[in-house]
């Protein structure tokens, strides 16, 4: 019986060993690549992909009509656009409108720019509003053309100062 227990003993051990071997093999040969593997210039850089965020489909800037699904109605408020700030990676954004008592003011998707008028979206030139359930569009004003830069005014050339009779050598 102790020749049996020393048997199992020896087999538990040698099998044992077999497998540390074989794991200190493969982790020397792991060691070995990692070493000799070339690599670029600061290593193999393995991204996980992402999510772009797309922009608007709707938006043609040669044909404004080709995504939607009909002409857009042109808000009779008395409010102007002065700037859009879109914001495509949480899809909200902001847009700068002056009310008609023409204070300018920014206000985020979803606030309310009058009683009775939210801001729904913004684009790259136009703002939509909500206005009681109905999509109405203010576009940024764009009737008045740009003024002509003023052209730089050349520096102004250093007068030159009287001469002022010396007195040095004069007796007094």
């Amino acid at each position: 019986m102790k020749g049996a227990r020393t048997l199992a003993a020896t087999r538990l051990e040698t099998t044992l060993t077999i497998a540390g071997a074989a794991l200190i093999i493969a982790l020397s040969a792991r060691l070995f690549w990692a070493l000799v593997e070339p690599l670029g210039p600061v290593g193999a850089w393995r991204t996980t992909p992402t999510v772009v965020a797309q922009s608007d489909p709707a938006f043609d800037p040669f044909y404004r009509l080709s995504g939607a699904a009909g002409p857009a109605t042109v808000t009779a408020l008395a409010l102007k656009l002065y700037g859009v700030r879109l914001d495509q990676a949480m899809g909200r954004g902001s847009a700068i409108i002056a009310t008609p008592d023409g204070v300018q003011s920014s206000f985020a998707v979803g606030d309310e720019v009058m009683p009775g008028v939210r801001l729904k979206a913004v684009a790259i030139d136009h703002a939509v509003l909500d206005r009681a359930g109905a999509e109405e569009t203010l576009f940024i004003d764009q009737s008045v053309p740009v003024a002509a830069p003023v052209p730089p005014v050349p520096p102004a050339t250093p007068a030159t100062a009287p001469t002022v009779p010396s007195t040095a050598g004069a007796k007094s």
